[in-house]
């Protein structure tokens, strides 16, 4: 007798914005973070290597990202990139988004919609007058999942003090609007550390990698997923016949449901 097997579960897509104040090394991060886990089309890095050579510059992790000439001429991310990759368990979409003041809209495109947020902090600098305002506007996004990589642990020499005050004064921030730290990750995108995978360069450090960090978010329930919302636009009537209008914001609909209409708490039966 023939067996019909079940088909698998479709992969949710997690939706990230990748933040922080500028030149606190978001991008350098994000292209490390996809080059780790052979997220790149071939060829990528040694396009990149021949550019900057051809400009006698260090290899930049952050062109691999910023797609435009002005961003990799002036050092800079303009616009927010958004940059698919995959894991064994999980689709992913990070949105690069600016650090810069001037580019704080794009900021706020970027992230409205996501699931979660991963907070870029410089080492050295520690947290910002950009980190906290975008602490804050994460906030009015509704994106309540966050976690932060402190970057360039390396010139640092990985402090594990330093590291903890960053830590001290971000969930402090974080307490203050209600708001809750899944996790602070030490890392340096320039070399790779506790980027996809461990370090040795910091043994008090016995969290998750910026890789697990993400894969410890979950996916926000679709509107379907959510309870029924439909706010009432219009009542028409017709005879005696009366014919509510409305839009369906989640939840969904079927002959026979019974709902409640508030704040009358009124039951009917569809």
């Amino acid at each position: 007798m023939a067996t019909v097997s079940s088909a698998p579960a479709p992969r949710r897509l997690l939706k990230t914005a990748i933040v922080g104040h500028v030149d606190h090394g978001k991008s350098t991060l994000v292209g490390r973070l996809l080059n780790d886990t052979e997220s790149l089309p071939a060829g990528r890095v040694e396009a990149v290597a021949a550019m900057c050579k051809r400009r006698g510059m260090p290899f930049e992790w952050a062109f691999v990202t910023d797609a435009f000439s002005a961003e990799r001429d002036q050092g800079i991310t303009i616009d927010a990139s958004h940059i698919r990759f995959s894991d064994t368990t999980r689709d992913y979409v990070l949105i690069d988004a600016p650090g810069h003041r001037e580019f704080l809209k794009n900021m706020i495109s970027g992230a409205a919609g996501c699931d979660a947020a991963l907070v870029v902090i410089d080492a050295a600098e520690g947290v910002r007058e950009q980190s906290r305002r975008h602490g804050h506007l994460l906030h009015l996004l509704g994106v309540r999942q966050i976690a932060v990589a402190v970057t360039k642990m390396d010139t640092i020499g990985f402090d594990a003090d330093r590291f903890a005050r960053i830590e001290s004064d971000f969930r402090a921030l974080l307490d203050s609007l209600g708001m809750a730290l899944s996790a602070i990750v030490p890392v340096s995108g320039r070399d790779g550390d506790n980027i996809a995978s461990p370090s040795a360069k910091a043994p008090w450090y016995r969290g998750p990698t910026v890789l697990e960090a993400l894969a410890g978010f979950e996916p926000e329930p679709q509107p379907i997923e959510l309870p029924l919302r439909v706010p009432v636009q219009g009542i028409y009537r017709f005879d005696t016949r009366r014919i509510i209008a409305g839009r369906v914001e989640s939840g969904r609909l079927s002959v026979g449901d019974e709902i409640v209409f508030s704040p009358s708490n009124h039951v009917a039966r569809i």
